[in-house]
């Protein structure tokens, strides 16, 4: 338990939504290595090489936008908090020694360790904090985490002292999610303070991390590999101090390399394996363990309802820091119709998917069918009761019909007003089941009578391109947050980066404002679940499913943590016995 007030040890846990009915707890993998068996400070250490499936992009707290970014990020900065999970997040003391909410709930007094500092021996402090979150709200950043300060007072947080912080709030909500809102690890004021803020993204500080956890970066070569090694200059806890001498990020874009590499022992780590991979390395491998991280994966279909050319056309016409009017902008003849979106939910066996994808020999499924972006794992804010859309065939196309999509020239394919149902399904390289999927799909559709051409592009370009709405549909997936906060994704408006199919109801922007408005975890989780409801009944996604994802390690690594938090979570703990070390140093 960390040192602060709680309004309630039930209080709700935040994030994206999932569909699931049981109780999650995310404890280990299928096997679990010794406990608390570091490897000796005088005998050798090994290396950690990781098959890393897209290279980092933007290493900043402020800016960061990738589960490759963070995996990355979370190795060589200290955090605010250090995060549990079971069935809800809790926080506990990292840089942050103390923090308590007043009376009111509107205010947060944190007090920081002292000690803590930056890779070139510069104290780590509260004027750090501060700026971070300065950055965060200039509107020249467009930062991705700028509705984390939505509910902030313009002068949150108040430095008290050098190692002291006063945040207010113009409200008291969730507390576990104004917890993780105040929760970014800091940069370096010393090094960006004269920064450019409108090309945040292209300083060299982003490439160039000044490190402040336990691993600093020792060399980075672009698309080939990230190696980390123990920061000398770390003053944190001794219980996060390396046990490994390197920790090697290996970009390998193609699936089948990542398993190939893993099974001949070159890799270490492979995350995603495929159900049917993972029961051959079973039997052929023994000394690979396969590790399950519970549901914080999920897949799905993004449509974009706005005509992105002219997206494009007004994007370019607006001042420097200035949004977008979606209501300006046309809309997508195809995915702007919420009747038409529904249609295709239905045209589409997700059952089969599940299937095909994520299920066993032993006939055990690594899924479950999702119907929002709040994962199972956060048990009271789900939404159990909604019912996924059913497969049938029939109704599809007699919905298309209903919308004006009829085959005039008997070619196969429905048209309305002169243009195609027709489109590009958009993905990303290296990513074997989404590959498999889109083709599925593809085939599904075809049967409705639509046209889906596949378009695979590199990860770092495709999430780029989801970002500029520079797409028409896109297979893709979250990471999902473990925080109640569904602003970032679907509230309406420019400024949400990360609300990909421009989706805007108003409804569901006052129900959002309400929900985090609210501090009783009882009443906000009802809002939540009425959000979930809204949202899967206008199919702004397809929504596909819950992945319980497995993770490949090798099985000379002790203390490995494999959760819902991280594929390869607290890199500080994994060890490796004297007498296994395979990389010496």
């Amino acid at each position: 338990m960390s040192e602060r007030k709680r309004l309630s040890p039930l209080l709700p846990v935040a994030g994206a939504v999932l569909a699931g009915l049981a109780i999650f707890s995310c404890s280990g993998g299928e096997q679990a290595g010794p406990a608390n068996t570091p490897a000796s400070a005088d005998g050798p250490r090994d290396t950690l090489v990781v098959g890393f499936q897209s290279d980092a992009d933007l290493l900043m707290s402020v800016v960061y936008q990738s589960a490759s970014d963070s995996h990355v990020m979370s190795g060589i900065f200290a955090d605010t908090y250090k995060a549990t999970m079971d069935c809800q997040l809790d926080y506990k003391p990292y840089i942050a020694k103390s923090w308590e909410f007043s009376e009111d709930g509107t205010q947060i007094s944190m007090k920081l360790q002292e000690g803590f500092q930056w890779a070139d021996g510069t104290p780590l402090t509260a004027h750090d904090m501060a700026f971070t979150y300065e950055l965060i709200r200039d509107p020249l950043v467009a930062s991705p985490r700028l509705t984390y300060t939505e509910y902030m007072t313009e002068d949150s947080p108040v430095v008290v002292g050098d190692y002291e912080l006063l945040w207010k709030f113009t409200r008291a909500y969730d507390q576990i999610t104004m917890t993780a809102h105040t929760g970014l690890p800091p940069v370096p004021k010393h090094k960006l303070e004269g920064a450019d803020r409108a090309t945040l993204r292209g300083n060299p500080l982003v490439r160039e991390p000044l490190a402040s956890g336990p691993f600093k970066i020792e060399q980075w070569l672009p698309n080939e590999k990230i190696v980390l090694v123990p920061n000398d200059n770390y003053q944190g806890p001794d219980e996060f101090k390396p046990s490994l001498n390197r920790v090697i990020f290996k970009i390998l874009p193609e699936y089948a390399t990542r398993l190939v590499e893993l099974e001949n022992g070159s890799t270490d780590v492979a995350e995603a394996i495929l159900v049917a991979d993972a029961d051959r390395i079973r039997k052929d491998h023994p000394d690979i363990t396969m590790h399950r991280r519970g549901w914080r994966s999920m897949d799905y279909v993004t449509w974009n309802q706005l005509e992105h050319a002219d997206y494009k056309a007004k994007k370019a016409n607006v001042a420097e820091g200035e949004q977008v009017d979606w209501n300006d902008v046309k809309r997508h003849p195809i995915f702007g119709d919420r009747a038409v979106r529904r249609a295709l939910a239905k045209a589409v066996s997700v059952d089969k998917l599940m299937a095909d994808l994520l299920t066993s020999e032993t006939g055990e499924v690594y899924a479950k069918r999702s119907v929002s972006t709040i994962t199972p794992a956060l048990c009271n804010t789900h939404n159990n009761d909604i019912k996924p859309m059913p497969f049938d065939v029939d109704t599809a196309k007699a919905e298309l019909a209903a919308a004006g999509w009829v085959d005039t020239d008997g070619d196969g394919i429905r048209d309305k007003g002169g243009v195609d149902l027709s489109w590009k399904l958009m993905t990303n390289a290296g990513n074997a089941r989404r590959a498999k999927g889109a083709i599925i799909m593809q085939a599904q559709f075809k049967d409705i009578g639509a046209k889906v051409e596949i378009e695979t592009v590199e990860s770092n370009t495709f999430f780029e391109r989801l970002r500029k709405k520079d797409y028409e549909s896109a297979l893709s997936g979250w990471s999902a947050g473990l925080f109640v906060d569904m602003s970032t994704m679907w509230k309406s408006g420019d400024a949400q980066e990360f609300n990909f199919p421009s989706y805007a109801n108003p409804q569901v922007d006052e129900l959002i404002d309400a929900a985090l408005a609210e501090p009783d975890p009882a009443k906000n989780a009802l809002m939540w679940k009425e959000i979930q409801g809204i949202i899967y009944e206008d199919q702004p996604y397809l929504f596909l499913y819950w992945m319980d994802e497995i993770v490949g390690v090798h099985g000379r690594f002790d203390n490995a943590k494999v959760d819902v938090l991280s594929p390869f979570h607290e890199l500080w703990t994994w060890s490796v016995d004297p007498n296994q070390v395979k990389y010496a140093r």
